[in-house]
């Protein structure tokens, strides 16, 4: 396990910032923890096995996993995995014209309505809410997108004004999870549950996975509080969750958890990260 340093100037509203939303909802809260990894790292497996052993240790857990939804965003949700925005042909194509800042700028609504309306009730009642997706992986799709439809773009200032969009709504993790897997393993593994229509040669997993990892990489090296990586490969999931689980431990027992806050406002501040190599 090792961790990824963090930049010094991490952008504000990205590193437990007075604009973390969470810092002002104004709820008693709970430790989140984000499962982050491309397509078939494991993140959902992980998140419910690590669940599990945290009941175990006597800590209140919630498991957050997008599914549908009713009212505007569910068919938001329905639009953007159905239409063609993202549905690949050809070398790199698309089925029908892409926008790509259109693409982006409707996937970050769909996660800020997430950020606003799930984590903070979620933390309000449970001493640690998972996330089995993943927040920055969304950070990392929307760069990739953006600098392979204009890769004269220049990735660091993409990334600056990205995030600069995420911000007034970003909730930061206390412990995002990366889940470390080969981009080639993960993608056998994404088809072998479905995904790019369980095609092997599927343009998606082939192009733009590498790009995408990259973009992941470098959105994970500037994080406050530094990410706690776990390195999967052919690991057992249960060998992996136990490992995450006694880091989790450590550092949830040095930490007040949502029953022993009050129901005044409580800053949303990350967790140490001392036990970090």
């Amino acid at each position: 396990m090792q961790s990824l340093a963090p930049s010094p100037s991490a952008p504000a509203g990205q590193g437990g910032t007075p604009t973390d939303p969470l810092r002002w909802l104004g709820l008693p809260q709970g430790r989140l923890v984000t499962m982050e990894g491309i397509w078939g790292a494991g993140k959902t497996t992980a998140a419910r096995l690590v669940s599990t052993r945290l009941e175990k240790a006597s800590f209140s857990t919630a498991v957050i996993h997008y599914g549908g939804e009713p009212g505007t965003i569910g068919r938001l949700s329905q639009f953007l995995e159905t239409a063609p925005l993202r549905s690949r042909t050809g070398l790199g194509g698309y089925q029908s014209a892409h926008h790509s800042t259109v693409d982006v700028l409707l996937r970050l609504c769909r996660e800020a309505h997430h950020h606003l309306t799930c984590f903070g009730p979620a933390l309000a009642a449970n001493d640690v809410v998972l996330v089995d997706h993943g927040i920055y992986s969304k950070i990392a799709w929307a760069l990739t997108v953006l600098t392979e439809t204009d890769p004269q773009a220049d990735q660091a200032q993409t990334l600056t004004r990205i995030r600069a969009l995420t911000a007034p709504w970003f909730c930061t993790p206390d412990v995002p999870v990366f889940l470390d897997t080969p981009w080639p393993l993960a993608r056998e593994r994404a088809i072998s549950r479905g995904h790019g229509g369980g095609n092997p040669a599927a343009v998606e997993r082939l192009l733009f996975l590498p790009r995408y990892v990259e973009a992941y990489r470098r959105v994970l090296t500037d994080l406050m509080p530094p990410t706690l990586r776990i390195r999967v490969g052919l690991r057992d999931p249960e060998d992996v969750a136990d490992e995450i689980t006694a880091e989790l431990l450590g550092l949830l027992r040095a930490a007040p958890t949502a029953a022993d806050q009050t129901t005044a406002a409580q800053p949303h501040t990350p967790v140490p990260a001392d036990r970090r190599n």
